[in-house]
C-alpha cells in the first residue's frame, strides 16, 4: 500500500440536480454554487429522469410539488432504479405539511428541507448529504482493498492461504454471539480478514517454512502486527481495524506482543480475532502436524483460556459450535 486511495480531483465539483418549477429554483442553485457545488435545473419531473442517466448526479433537491408529477413519485422512481438508487434526495416542504413528510420517508427520500429555504442552511444540508454519499463510496472502495489485500497475503502464504475468510467468518460468528451490533460485525470482519497483512514483510522463505521456526525467524514474524498497522494507517476508513492488526498476538496474562497488554486493557475484536484465528489454525492441516477435529481445537483453547485467551469468549465460542452448522473444513472428524 503505497498511500491512501485518492480523492475525487479538485477540479471535478459535485453536481446537485435542482428539481424545481418555482421561481426560487435559481436562488437555490446559488446556494448550491455558494457551497462550491455545480449544479442543474430541472423544470419538471420528466426531465429529471431524462437527465439523471445522462449526468453523473451527486445529489438531487426536488420539490413535493412538480408540474407534471408528485415530488415523492420522482423520489420513489430514483429510489427504486438500480443506476440512481444511491443518490441522496431531499424533498422541499411547507413547514406544516406533516403528511408530507410521511410521504416523503415511504417514498425513500433522504432528508426534507422546509420552506422557506435559509441559504446557509439548504447550503449545509446539501454539503452534508454529500459527504455521507462520499463516505459511503469510500467504503464501498475500501471493501474492494480489503479482499484484494487478503487474497494477495493468501497467495504468498500457500501453507496457509485461503485461511482469513475462515478466520473471518467465526470471528463474526463469536462477535454475533456476544452482542456485537451489525456495523461493528462489519468492522470485525474486515479486521478478522486483514489481521495478518503485516505477513507481507516477513520473507518467502520464512513463510514456506514446513517446520516450525528458529528464534530468530520468528523474532521476524513478530514484527507483522505493527508492520500490517502501519501499512493500514494509510487508509482513514481503515481505523476501527487498526486494533485487532495490531494487538491479536496478544496475550490475556500479559505475556504476548507486540505491547504486553492483559486482560480487558486488549481491544475486544483484537480477543475475537485471535479465538477465531487458533481455532482455524488448530484445525487445519499442516506440514509438521495433523489437524485437529472442531473439539479437539475446543479442548486446546478451553486449556489456555484466561492465559492466552479470553476465558469469557473461549466460552462463548464453544456454544457458537454447538450451534454452527456443519462447515466440512472444521467440523468433521479429523485424526
Amino acid at each position: 500500500m503505497k498511500g491512501p486511495l485518492p480523492e475525487p480531483p479538485a477540479h471535478e465539483p459535485a453536481t446537485v440536480l435542482v428539481v424545481s418549477g418555482e421561481s426560487d429554483a435559481e436562488g437555490i442553485r446559488n446556494a448550491a454554487g455558494a457551497a462550491g457545488l455545480a449544479s442543474l435545473l430541472a423544470p419538471d419531473g420528466a426531465t429529471a429522469l431524462r437527465l439523471l442517466p445522462a449526468r453523473s448526479i451527486d445529489l438531487i433537491l426536488c420539490e413535493a410539488s412538480l408540474p407534471d408529477m408528485d415530488g415523492t413519485e420522482l423520489c420513489r422512481a430514483i429510489k427504486q432504479a438500480r443506476a440512481t438508487g444511491t443518490i441522496p434526495v431531499i424533498l422541499m416542504l411547507e413547514e406544516d405539511d406533516l403528511r408530507g413528510q410521511e410521504r416523503a420517508r415511504a417514498a425513500g427520500a433522504d432528508d426534507v428541507a422546509f420552506k422557506p429555504l435559509q441559504r446557509g442552511a439548504i447550503a449545509a444540508l446539501i454539503g452534508a448529504r454529500i459527504e455521507v454519499r462520499r463516505l459511503r463510496r469510500r467504503l464501498t472502495e475500501l471493501e474492494g482493498v480489503v479482499v484484494s489485500l487478503s487474497r494477495a497475503l493468501d497467495d504468498r502464504t500457500p501453507v496457509t492461504g485461503g485461511q482469513a475468510e475462515r478466520i473471518a467468518h467465526w470471528a463474526t460468528q463469536l462477535g454475533s454471539a456476544v452482542g456485537l451490533g451489525e456495523g461493528d460485525l462489519t468492522s470485525l470482519y474486515k479486521a478478522a480478514l486483514l489481521h495478518d497483512l503485516g505477513m507481507v514483510i516477513v520473507p518467502d522463505s520464512i513463510l514456506a517454512k514446513p517446520g516450525p521456526l528458529d528464534e530468530g525467524e520468528f523474532s521476524q514474524v513478530m514484527q507483522h502486527a505493527e508492520a500490517g498497522e502501519r501499512l493500514l494507517q494509510a487508509i482513514p476508513e481503515a481505523d476501527s481495524v487498526l486494533p485487532a492488526v495490531r494487538h491479536h498476538h496478544e496475550r490475556v496474562d500479559g505475556s504476548g506482543y507486540p505491547d504486553g497488554l492483559a486482560g480487558d486493557r486488549i481491544p475486544l475484536f483484537a480477543r475475537i480475532v485471535a479465538v477465531a484465528d487458533a481455532f482455524v489454525a488448530l484445525t487445519s492441516q499442516r506440514p509438521y502436524r495433523q489437524r485437529r477435529s472442531a473439539k479437539g481445537a475446543l479442548q486446546v483453547l478451553r486449556q489456555g483460556a484466561g492465559q492466552q485467551w479470553d476465558a469469557s469468549l473461549v466460552d462463548r465460542f464453544g456454544r457458537v459450535l454447538e450451534e454452527a452448522e456443519p462447515r466440512p473444513s472444521e467440523l468433521e472428524s479429523a485424526g
